[in-house]
C-alpha cells in the first residue's frame, strides 16, 4: 500500500481517537496573573480560609520580620516573602487556619536621612532649617509612600495574606504597645542611664548598638608605642629600680588609636605577669618579659636588662602624661591585659573603650571623652592638647596628636600601616569610634540565663543558627537602646534643668507620659515647651518649669523587637492561649544579631513569668542572593537582578533575562538551597523556566485526558485497576508523603527535587507512556480506559496540591479547568487539602515486582536502541514483538505470567510472548538476556508478524488497510 493511501486511512480514523483536548492555556499570561489569578489564589483565598476555618490554639502563625520602609524591593525581599508564603500555604494545605500579618519597620536614621535628602532636592534648601516636628512629618510621609510602593510589589508575588491588615511601627497603637513594653522592662530594673563608652557613628551622629556594626578585616590604622614617665613608683618597684640604678624609667604602651592618648586616665598591668626593662642611652622602659624580644626587634637602640619585676610591684605606681603639666595617673590591675601582643601594659581611656571603662569603674575613675557627636575634639581637652580642638579624631586630629607626643618625646615607634579588623557603621559604611556619652541601656546580663533557657526549646533551620544566636546573647551584657535622632519613638524621660543627671523616669511618670502620648500622639512629645507641666504626674504638679523632655529616641531594633505584641493582641482578641506566640520567624541570617535577638530580649525582659517563653517556636534563616559566578550583587558591577527582571524579563548583555513570570520566580526560590547563599542569573532562571514549561505540559496532558469519560460515578475501584495502575498509585502516594515530610522540615528544594524526579521518571517515562494506547484508542466506556483515568484523576489532585504551596498561580489555573467532581467545590487546591488515600494503595511488594519488570525493560531498550541507531532497522518501538524465555516455574516466570496482559503497554511494543520461539526468517533479530533475582531471562527483539493498525498504530492488524480486533470493536460501538 502506498504511503499516501496509508495516511488517508489513518486520517479517516484519527477522529475516532480520544486524543487529549483541553482549553487549559499553553502559556501563562502576566496580565491574567495580575488581574485574576493572583487575587483569587492569594488575598481572596486567605480571607476565605480565615473566615471559614476555626480559630483555635492550633492556628498557625507566621510572624513577619518587618522590611525597612526605605527604598525599592530587591530580590532578597522577594526571596524572603516567597519562603514565608510557601510555609503558610503548606500549613493551609494541612488543614490549618493560618494567620500572617505583613509588617513594616518605619523609624530610624536611614529613613530620616533619605527624607531630608528628598526635601533638599525638592525645596533647594538645607533641611537644617527644619524643626523636629517638621523632620518627623517628612520622614513619616517618606515611610508611608515607601510602604505603599513595596506593598504593591509584594502583592504581585502572590502572597497569601490580607494586605488590608498590616502592622507598621509608626502606627499609634504599635508605639503605645512599644512604650508599655519599655515600661515593663524599666519596672523590672532592666533599663538604666549611664555615661559610658558606646559605639558612635560620626557621620550619623548617634550611638550604635553592636548589631548595627559590620567589621572590616582590612582596616588600616596608625598604631603607636607611647612612653609615659614613671613619677611615683610603688614601694616594691622603687626598691627594684634603686637596686638596679634605674632613674629615668617609663612605662611603654601600644595603641591603635593614638587619638585617645589625651583621654588616658590609667595604665593597666597584670599582677600575674612578669615584667622587665629594656634600656637605651636616653631612658629605660618597663615591658612584659614575654614581649621584650619583639620590642627589641623594632628598635636597635635598646637592649634588655637583667631585671625582673613582678606585675604586682607595678600596680599602685603613678605616672605622668608629659604634655599635661603636673598630671599623675595610676597603674591598675586589669584581667583583660594579655602578653600575646603589644607591651603587656595597656593604655586605659575609660571614655573610649569598654574594657577600659569597666576596669576604671572598679577604681572610681570616671569616663572622660573630650570628643563631640561629629567625632571632633572639644575644648574639654587637657592642657597641652588644646591645639587639637575642632579636629576630627579619625583624621587630622590623629596626626596632630602624634605630632604633639613626638614633641614631648613620648614616641617609641609608629606603624602607619597596621591592618586589623575594625567596626564600621553598617549604614554609613564608615569606621566608628567609641565615645562616652550618657545613654540608656537595657541590662541583658540580668536576663541572659532566661533568654538562653527560652532558646533551648526553639527549633532552628538550619541548626547552626542555634549556636550563632546563642553566642550573640551569651556575649552581650548591655544593649544601648537610645539614639540621638528625631524620627523614632521617644524614651519617656524628663530631665532636671538644674542638673541633667537628675532624671524623672519611674512607673508613675512613665504611665502618665504614655497616657498623654496615647491622647495627643507621639509628635506632641517633640513640641518645644518651656513648661512641661502637662507631662508631669500628680506628684510633681507645679514643677513644669523645672524639667525638660528628653530628645533621645529608641533603637529601631527595640521597635521591631516588640512587634510580637501584634500577635499577643491578635491572640487576646480571639481568646487564644499560646505559650509561644509565633510558630515561625523567618529572616536572613544577619537577623541573628538583629531582630531574632531583639525580639526575644524584649519578650523575656518584659515578662512576669518565672520561665518566660520565646516569642517563636522555630527560627528559619536564609542566605543572600549572588550572581551566577558567586559574586555579590552590585549596581557598579551591573550584576543586580530585580524581581521585575525575573518576572517580566530585561537586562543587558550577559545579564539579559527572559521573563519567567511570578511562578517562575517562586520556582527559583523553591529549587534553591536557601540555607546558604543562592546564585541567580540567566542560566539558572532558564532552568526554572524550562521546569515550569514541563509542568504546564504535564497538566495539559492530565486535563486533556480527563475531558471525556470518567465521572464520579465511573471511578474504577482499586481492586479492579490494572497492576500498572496500582503501581502508579503506590509511587504517587509515596512521592506525596515524602514531599509533605520535606515541607515539614522546611526543605523545599529537596521536596521539589523529589516531585520532579517522580514527574520525569515515574509519570512521564513509565506510566504516561504505558497508558497512552488505552487512553487514546479504547472506547469511552472501556474499563481499561476508565482505570487509567481514575489514576490520572489522582495524579491531578496530588500534583496540584503538593505544588500549590510553591506555585499558586499555575495550580489555580489548573483548578479552573479541573472537572467539578474532582474539585469538590473548593476554590483552590490548597482548600482541598492533602489528598487522602487508602493505606493499601502504597504497595511495596507491587513496586518491587515492577522493579524487576523494569530491569527487563532496560535490556529491551538497549537492544532496540542498537537496532535504531546502529542497524537502522527500527523506527518505532511499536514495530517490535518481544520474546522472553525463562525457566518454567521460576519466580520471574510466575511474575511475567501474572503481568502478561500489561507487558506490551509497559514495554511500549505491540506484543510480548513468554517462552515461545521467535519466528524464523524475520528481517532482524536482536538477542540479549537479563538476570533478575538470579533468574536468567533470554530476550529477543523481532519485528511483529502483524501489520500496523491504521487507527491505533499498534502492529496487531491483519493488514495495513484493516483495523485490529480492539479497534474494530470500538468503531462498531
Amino acid at each position: 500500500m502506498s504511503l499516501k493511501k496509508a495516511e488517508q486511512i489513518a486520517h479517516k480514523y484519527s477522529k475516532t481517537l480520544q486524543l487529549p483536548k483541553t482549553s487549559f492555556p499553553k502559556r501563562s499570561s502576566h496580565e491574567k496573573a495580575l488581574n485574576d489569578l493572583i487575587p483569587r489564589s492569594s488575598q481572596l483565598l486567605y480571607k476565605h480560609q480565615f473566615d471559614t476555618r476555626k480559630t483555635d490554639d492550633d492556628i498557625f502563625i507566621l510572624h513577619d520580620g518587618p522590611p525597612y520602609a526605605n527604598g525599592d524591593l530587591h530580590l532578597g525581599h522577594a526571596l524572603n516573602k516567597v519562603l514565608k508564603d510557601i510555609i503558610l500555604r503548606f500549613n493551609m494545605l494541612k488543614g490549618k487556619k493560618v494567620y500572617y500579618q505583613p509588617g513594616w519597620d518605619c523609624h530610624g536614621l536611614p529613613i530620616e536621612l533619605k527624607a531630608l535628602e528628598k526635601y533638599k532636592k525638592l525645596h533647594k534648601s538645607e533641611p537644617s532649617q527644619l524643626d523636629i516636628k517638621q523632620v518627623r512629618a517628612i520622614a513619616r510621609e517618606h515611610a508611608t509612600l515607601t510602604i505603599e510602593s513595596q506593598m504593591n510589589k509584594f502583592k504581585e508575588l502572590a502572597i497569601l495574606t490580607d494586605f488590608d491588615n498590616v502592622y507598621k511601627t509608626l502606627n499609634h497603637e504599635f508605639e503605645i504597645s512599644q512604650l508599655k513594653t519599655f515600661q515593663k522592662m524599666m519596672h523590672k530594673g532592666l533599663i538604666k542611664r549611664q555615661k559610658k563608652p558606646v559605639y558612635w557613628g560620626c557621620e550619623t551622629n548617634t550611638a550604635l548598638a553592636e548589631s548595627e556594626l559590620e567589621y572590616n578585616d582590612q582596616h588600616r590604622s596608625t598604631a603607636a608605642y607611647v612612653k609615659f614617665p614613671l613619677v611615683e613608683p610603688s614601694t616594691e618597684l622603687q626598691q627594684i629600680l634603686d637596686s638596679n640604678s634605674l632613674n629615668n624609667v617609663k612605662l611603654l604602651i601600644w595603641t591603635s588609636t593614638p587619638w585617645t592618648i589625651p583621654s588616658n586616665r590609667a595604665i593597666s598591668a597584670n599582677e600575674q605577669f612578669e615584667y622587665t626593662v629594656i634600656a637605651s642611652d636616653v631612658d629605660q622602659l618597663i615591658v612584659s618579659s614575654d614581649l621584650a624580644e619583639n620590642l627589641l626587634s623594632i628598635s636597635d637602640q635598646y637592649t634588655q636588662l637583667d631585671v625582673t619585676i613582678p606585675g604586682s610591684a607595678i600596680v599602685g605606681s603613678k605616672y605622668t602624661n608629659p604634655r599635661t603639666k603636673d598630671s599623675t595617673f595610676p597603674v591598675i590591675h586589669g584581667d583583660h591585659v594579655t602578653n600575646s601582643a603589644g607591651t603587656g601594659l595597656v593604655h586605659t581611656a575609660p571614655g573610649h573603650g569598654n574594657d577600659d571603662y569597666f576596669v576604671c569603674l572598679e577604681h572610681g575613675i570616671e569616663a572622660y571623652s573630650p570628643v563631640d557627636q561629629y567625632g571632633r575634639y572639644t575644648d574639654e581637652l587637657p592642657s597641652g592638647y588644646e591645639s587639637l580642638t575642632g579636629l576630627r579624631v579619625q583624621g587630622e586630629g590623629n596626626k596632630q596628636s602624634l605630632e604633639l607626643m613626638k614633641e614631648a618625646g613620648m614616641l617609641f615607634h609608629i606603624d602607619n600601616s597596621y591592618i586589623h579588623s575594625y567596626p564600621y557603621d553598617w549604614r554609613s559604611k564608615k569606621p566608628v569610634i567609641i565615645r562616652a556619652t550618657p545613654q540608656w541601656f537595657a541590662n541583658v546580663g540580668a536576663i541572659k540565663s532566661k533568654v538562653l533557657d527560652a532558646l533551648s526549646s526553639v527549633k532552628f533551620v538550619p541548626e547552626k543558627g542555634r549556636n550563632r544566636l546563642s553566642a550573640f546573647v551569651r556575649n552581650r551584657n548591655e544593649w544601648c537602646i537610645s539614639r540621638q535622632r528625631a524620627w523614632g519613638v521617644p524614651i519617656p524621660a524628663l530631665y532636671s534643668k538644674s542638673d541633667e543627671n537628675v532624671v524623672l523616669m519611674d512607673d508613675e511618670s512613665v504611665s502618665h507620659i504614655i497616657n498623654k502620648i496615647d491622647e495627643l500622639g507621639v509628635d506632641a512629645w517633640f513640641e518645644e515647651e518651656p513648661n512641661v507641666e502637662r507631662w508631669l504626674p500628680d506628684s510633681h504638679r507645679g514643677q513644669g518649669d523645672q524639667f525638660y523632655k528628653g530628645k533621645d529616641t529608641m533603637d529601631v531594633w527595640f521597635d521591631s523587637g516588640t512587634s510580637w505584641n501584634e500577635i499577643a493582641k491578635f491572640c487576646k482578641e480571639n481568646g487564644l492561649q499560646r505559650d509561644v506566640l509565633a510558630d515561625v520567624y523567618l529572616e536572613g541570617s544577619d537577623q541573628h544579631r538583629g531582630w531574632f535577638q531583639s525580639s526575644i530580649l524584649t519578650k523575656v525582659g518584659s515578662s512576669d513569668d518565672a520561665n518566660p517563653a520565646s516569642p517563636y517556636k522555630t527560627i528559619v534563616t536564609h542566605g543572600f542572593t549572588l550572581d551566577e559566578k558567586g559574586n555579590k550583587m552590585s549596581k557598579s558591577i551591573g550584576n543586580v537582578v530585580s524581581p521585575d527582571q525575573v518576572i517580566l524579563g530585561g537586562g543587558k548583555g550577559n545579564n539579559k533575562i527572559t521573563g519567567i513570570g511570578v511562578d517562575g520566580l517562586r520556582l527559583w526560590v523553591a529549587q534553591a538551597d536557601y540555607t546558604s547563599d543562592m546564585a541567580i542569573g540567566p542560566i539558572v532562571l532558564k532552568h526554572a523556566g524550562d521546569a515550569l514549561k514541563k509542568l504546564r505540559l504535564t497538566f495539559s496532558f492530565l486535563l486533556g485526558n480527563l475531558e471525556n469519560g470518567l465521572t464520579s460515578q465511573s471511578v474504577v475501584p482499586y481492586a479492579e485497576l490494572s497492576k500498572i495502575d496500582q503501581y502508579a498509585l503506590s509511587k504517587l502516594y509515596q512521592m506525596q508523603d515524602e514531599v509533605l515530610s520535606l515541607y515539614d522540615e522546611y526543605n523545599f528544594s529537596r521536596a521539589f527535587k523529589v516531585f520532579s524526579n517522580h514527574l520525569n521518571v515515574e509519570a512521564s517515562a513509565i506510566y504516561f507512556d504505558a497508558i497512552k494506547d488505552r487512553l487514546y484508542a479504547d472506547s469511552l466506556e472501556s474499563v481499561d480506559r476508565l482505570s487509567a483515568q481514575t489514576v490520572l484523576a489522582e495524579f491531578l489532585k496530588v500534583y496540584a496540591t503538593v505544588l500549590s504551596p510553591l506555585l499558586p498561580l499555575i495550580t489555580q489555573e489548573v483548578w479552573d479547568y479541573t472537572p467539578e467532581w474532582i474539585k469538590q467545590g473548593t476554590p483552590h487546591p490548597l482548600s482541598l487539602g492533602v489528598v487522602k488515600y487508602d493505606p493499601q494503595w502504597k504497595n511495596e511488594h507491587l513496586e518491587s515486582q515492577f522493579g524487576k519488570v523494569f530491569e527487563i525493560k532496560d535490556k529491551i531498550l538497549l537492544l532496540q536502541e542498537h537496532g535504531r541507531k546502529q542497524e537502522k532497522t527500527i523506527k518505532n518501538s511499536l514495530e517490535n514483538a518481544i520474546y522472553l524465555t525463562t525457566a518454567e516455574g521460576s519466580k520471574i516466570h510466575s511474575l511475567l505470567l501474572q503481568l502478561a496482559p500489561e507487558l506490551a503497554d509497559v514495554f511500549r511494543v505491540s506484543s510480548v510472548h513468554l517462552n515461545e520461539e521467535p519466528p524464523a526468517g524475520t528481517a532482524y533479530r536482536y538477542d540479549g538476556e537479563a538476570v533478575v533475582d538470579g533468574d536468567t531471562i533470554a530476550i529477543s527483539v523481532v519485528p511483529s508478524v502483524h501489520a500496523k493498525c491504521p487507527r491505533c498504530w499498534n502492529y496487531t492488524a491483519p493488514s495495513e488497510e484493516q483495523l485490529c480486533t480492539r479497534c474494530q470493536h470500538v468503531i462498531a460501538q
